[in-house]
């Protein structure tokens, strides 16, 4: 992905900053959704398109803190145009402060949003035939917008060797508290959200990279309710990456397999076949396949 990266005198004369970066960049993607006839809805095909700009500031004091913060410009064909709720960051290197729009804990573990290599929708159905989160609605842990006010969040993170701390909450948000391990070829992460009923529970997740195979399991025991999984594996297939993943969740008992190819230049197809055995967030019960391109700037 190509970024325009400015740094201006004005800038760099901030006052008690050794350095102030500027960093635009975006993404742009479409696709073609086909999805199964249910009780309500004949088969149909719907087509989608979302444009990205992001704006990331970065900065630094002489006496060695980090700081800065970031927003994004996006629009879908046929409306829905916003701004995202920005965040601000400082760190000292061991500490990391995150205040705004931005994810708790439990989204910063490792492994929460380990996907089967797609990532094409401009709907809400991206975690169903990705399988990017444990829970097809991410609605049980903090998550931040992509294109509105988000939450009002504060997470800590510390950096402690191989290992990461983080504890978020916020004014009318759940308290969280996660630990994610990076062990080489094998990445741990454990999160707890006290929230109550199906919307708190404890996370698991385990990654294993075997080289030419990716394995991840990602895990929702939910105070109450069933609890949910995800088991995914992606491998190398000629220019690009296949990925398979069953599943149980809010769209029952799924699978799903995808393809990303890359084009070069920061352009890349993608197909994707996904079922689920009940109608949820936004996808119909049956089989839904997803064809389109993505592109980076």
């Amino acid at each position: 992905m190509k970024k325009i990266l400015l740094t201006t005198t004005a800038l760099t004369m901030v006052a008690g900053a050794s350095f102030a970066d500027v960093t635009i960049s975006g993404s742009a993607r479409f696709s073609v959704t086909m999805a199964p006839a249910d009780a309500v809805n004949a088969a149909s095909s719907t087509v989608q398109n979302r444009v990205r700009v992001n704006f990331k500031l970065t900065g630094g004091t002489d006496g060695g803190l980090k700081f800065g913060g970031g927003t994004r410009l996006q629009t879908a064909g046929g409306g829905g145009t916003g701004v995202q709720g920005a965040s601000v960051f400082v760190s000292n290197g061991t500490m990391t402060l995150t205040v705004g729009n931005t994810s708790g804990a439990v989204g910063n573990t490792i492994g929460i949003y380990a996907n089967g290599g797609c990532g094409f929708s401009a709907t809400n159905a991206y975690g169903s035939y990705c399988a990017n989160v444990i829970d097809q609605a991410n609605s049980a842990f903090t998550g931040s917008s992509s294109g509105g006010a988000g939450p009002n969040n504060v997470r800590a993170d510390f950096a402690l060797g191989m290992a990461t701390v983080s504890v978020s909450g916020g004014n009318g948000l759940d308290t969280e508290f996660a630990v994610s391990a990076d062990l080489g070829s094998v990445a741990l992460g454990v999160g707890v959200d006290a929230g109550a009923g199906a919307d708190g529970g404890t996370f698991m997740t385990l990654g294993y990279n075997a080289g030419s195979v990716n394995l991840s399991l990602a895990a929702f025991n939910p105070k109450t309710g069933a609890q949910r999984y995800i088991v995914n594996a992606t491998t190398a297939v000629g220019a690009g990456k296949i990925g398979m993943f069953i599943a149980k969740d809010t769209g029952g008992n799924r699978w799903g397999l995808n393809y990303g190819a890359s084009l070069g230049g920061g352009a890349s197809a993608n197909v994707a076949i996904h079922n689920q055995t009940v109608a949820a967030n936004g996808v119909r019960a049956g089989t839904t396949i997803v064809a389109g391109m993505t592109f980076g700037f």
